[in-house]
């Protein structure tokens, strides 16, 4: 259409295109996952709190908030290695690992923060580099590799501790867990949005991300478009790891001590948010905002579960279940899109 005929067009004309624009456009909201996801979270928080009015109150929504920003971070980084076609089950024990790692430093070597911070990056880097390199080079699934560091880490952190908690972690550290941005927002959160944004864009408009998709989607055809798929997949494997390490030092923050038990079971967790959030197991699938939003709802049902005082030997069966429903979910999708 030209300028000179949107002129002629009378208001009747222009307010039904633009209604119809409207309508297209919300029609396209309700088609999308990761909207009706958030739906189903905005009704669960809904339900929670006309069971119990203190599921909104200030102190359960920054509690709420900081556990949902703690997993997924953990869920960002693990849906790189999905987005990839791989899995990452170290997840769980790289918390473990990255907590009493950071509080070690500190406590045996007496180094700075950020000294130990950056050390533990660099290690949690250095297993992700390891998994990258066992998946690309000797072809090794990524489940098998992380299944073994899943054990190796944890026994290592058993080793160094003694199964003792490293205690004594400064009030600076503490704040990287207990803290508030202006009173108000957990530091976790804070620290969360930076994570998000950048795995936003790194996947979303840099040549890089890109190329992850298309390692994940199809890895030969990838090959011949002239990918060097290796790369990132390792790539994605050294994220999953460092995000791991990060929400272990924050776990140790929380806490306010570096417990080699810490993480246990949040690998499963972790991929529940990526699966409820729209990522597909095979592989070339995914997104930042399914990923959050499957994070809020494994926080909110948690936090719920906990408000409603539902019994705790319960909340795994239900935890579970919504992972299998997500993983039906993603065959059945499959599964129409191969008819």
């Amino acid at each position: 259409m030209n300028i000179t005929e949107t002129t002629t067009l009378d208001p009747r004309q222009t307010a039904a295109r633009r209604g119809l624009a409207s309508w297209k456009w919300i029609k396209n909201l309700l088609k999308s996952p990761e909207f009706i996801l958030l739906l189903v979270v905005i009704g669960l928080i809904a339900g929670g709190w006309l069971k119990n009015p203190n599921m909104l109150n200030e102190d359960n929504l920054k509690i709420m908030t900081r556990d949902i920003a703690i997993l997924g971070i953990a869920a960002v980084g693990v849906g790189f290695t999905i987005i990839t076609g791989g899995i990452d089950l170290s997840v769980g024990s790289m918390v473990g690992f990255g907590g009493v790692m950071v509080a070690y430093f500190m406590k045996e070597y007496g180094w700075a923060i950020w000294i130990s911070i950056i050390a533990t990056l660099g290690l949690g880097g250095l297993v992700g580099l390891t998994h990258g390199l066992f998946v690309t080079k000797l072809k090794m699934h990524g489940f098998l590799i992380t299944l073994v560091t899943m054990g190796l880490a944890r026994g290592f952190v058993l080793v160094i501790t003694e199964s003792f908690p490293i205690t004594g972690l400064t009030d600076d550290f503490k704040y990287l867990g207990q803290g508030y941005f202006f009173d108000l927002i957990p530091i976790p959160v804070v620290i969360c949005l930076v994570v998000v944004a950048l795995a936003f864009y790194l996947l979303r408009y840099t040549y890089i991300g890109r190329q992850i998709y298309a390692a994940g989607g199809n890895a030969e055809a990838a090959r011949y478009s002239g990918v060097n798929v290796d790369r990132r997949v390792i790539l994605a494997y050294i994220l999953s790891a460092v995000c791991a390490v990060v929400v272990g030092m924050i776990q140790a923050a929380r806490m306010g001590l570096g417990h080699p038990g810490t993480g246990e079971g949040y690998e499963l967790l972790a991929i529940a948010a990526c699966v409820l959030g729209g990522y597909s197991l095979m592989g070339g699938e995914g997104t930042i905002p399914g990923v959050v939003v499957g994070a809020m709802l494994i926080g909110v049902l948690q936090n719920e579960m906990v408000i409603l005082r539902i019994d705790p030997y319960y909340h795994k069966i239900i935890i579970y279940s919504v992972l299998l429903i997500a993983i039906t979910i993603d065959y059945a999708r499959r599964r129409r899109r191969r008819v």
